[in-house]
C-alpha cells in the first residue's frame, strides 16, 4: 500500500501484487464507479504469481484524493500515465470495468505505446439515454438521500437478477460494505464528472492493441449490441456472459478470472484453482 502524489498534488492510492519480475506481464486493474482497490484483491490474490498486478484508486475514489478540480477522462488518463512513470512500469495490460473502461481509453489515446492489450468490462458503444439518466437520477438520490441511499439505489442497476435473489440476505451487508468504502463527497464529484464524459464512441485510441470486450447479458445498461459494436470497432472480440449484470467481477469471478489468464497469456500452473487468500 503506498501514495502517490499527481502533479497536482492530488494523494492517488495504489497497491502492488506479486514480485518484480521482467519476464512477467503487468496488469493494471481500473476501478468501476463505486469500486475500490479491495474489490480486485480477490483476482489480485489468485494473479500474483503469474503476473504482476497493479491496483489503484482513481481521484475521487476509496483513499485517493477527492478536493480537487472536477477530474475529466485526459486528467484521469495523465494520472495513470504519472503513476506508470513512477512505478518504472514502460509497458502493462489494463483491465477496465465501466469507468474504468472509459479511462482505460482515455489512457490507450494517451500513451498508446505503453499499452500491450486490454480488456473492457461492461462497457458498449451506445452511451444510451437509460446509462445517462440513471447517472442523474444518482446524483439526485445522493444530494437528496445520501450515500446509502444512492447504494441502495445501485443495487438493481449494477447487479443481475439473478445475484440480487442468491445475496438477498447479505444485500444488507453489501450496501454496508459500499458505504464504509465510499466518500459522499468524493463519489458525488465523480458523479459530476461521468455526467460531462464525451460518448465512448468519442474517445476510442487511433493504435488499437489487442483487444476483448466482456459484456453481462443482465446488464441493463450495457446492450449486448453495443457491446458488439464496440469490439467491433476495436477489431477486438466479444464475450458474452449469462445470468450476469454490471457487475462482472462480483457475479461472475470465475469466469473473470478465466478470461484474463487465457487473453493476457499468463503461465497458471494450475493455482487458480485454489480459493483467494
Amino acid at each position: 500500500m503506498a501514495i502517490f502524489q499527481a502533479d497536482d498534488g492530488c494523494p492517488l492510492f495504489y497497491e502492488i501484487f506479486g514480485e518484480e519480475d521482467t519476464g512477467r506481464p503487468v496488469i493494471v486493474f481500473l476501478n468501476g464507479t463505486a469500486q475500490t482497490t479491495l474489490n480486485w484483491w480477490p483476482f489480485a490474490n489468485r494473479l500474483k504469481m503469474a503476473a504482476r498486478v497493479v491496483l489503484y484508486d482513481a481521484r475521487c475514489q476509496g483513499r485517493s484524493g477527492g478536493d480537487c478540480a472536477i477530474p475529466d477522462l485526459d486528467r484521469h488518463a495523465l494520472d495513470l500515465e504519472q503513476l506508470l512513470d513512477h512505478l518504472g512500469l514502460e509497458r502493462v495490460g489494463l483491465v477496465g470495468l465501466s469507468h474504468g473502461a472509459r479511462v482505460l481509453l482515455a489512457a490507450a489515446r494517451r500513451f498508446p505505446a505503453r499499452i500491450d492489450r486490454f480488456m473492457l468490462l461492461s462497457l458498449d458503444l451506445d452511451n444510451g439515454m437509460r446509462a445517462a439518466l440513471t447517472v442523474t437520477g444518482w446524483r439526485t438520490i445522493l444530494a437528496e438521500c445520501g450515500l446509502e441511499a444512492l447504494m441502495r439505489a445501485m443495487l438493481p442497476v449494477v447487479f443481475s437478477e439473478r445475484f440480487l435473489q442468491n445475496q438477498v440476505r447479505v444485500l444488507d451487508k453489501i450496501v454496508e460494505a459500499l458505504v464504509q468504502r465510499n466518500d459522499a463527497d468524493k463519489i458525488g464529484r465523480l458523479l459530476t464528472a461521468i455526467a460531462g464524459y464525451p460518448p465512448v464512441g468519442a474517445i476510442l485510441p487511433a493504435q488499437v492493441p489487442r483487444t476483448r470486450v466482456l459484456a453481462g447479458a443482465d446488464d441493463p445498461l450495457v446492450s449486448v449490441a453495443g457491446a458488439r459494436g464496440l469490439a467491433e470497432k476495436l477489431n477486438g472480440d466479444c464475450r458474452l456472459l449469462e445470468h450476469t449484470g454490471h457487475s462482472i467481477p462480483a457475479e461472475a469471478p470465475e469466469r473473470l478470472l478465466e478470461e484474463i489468464a487465457e487473453f493476457f497469456e499468463l503461465n497458471t500452473k494450475g493455482y487458480l484453482m485454489g480459493e483467494p487468500e
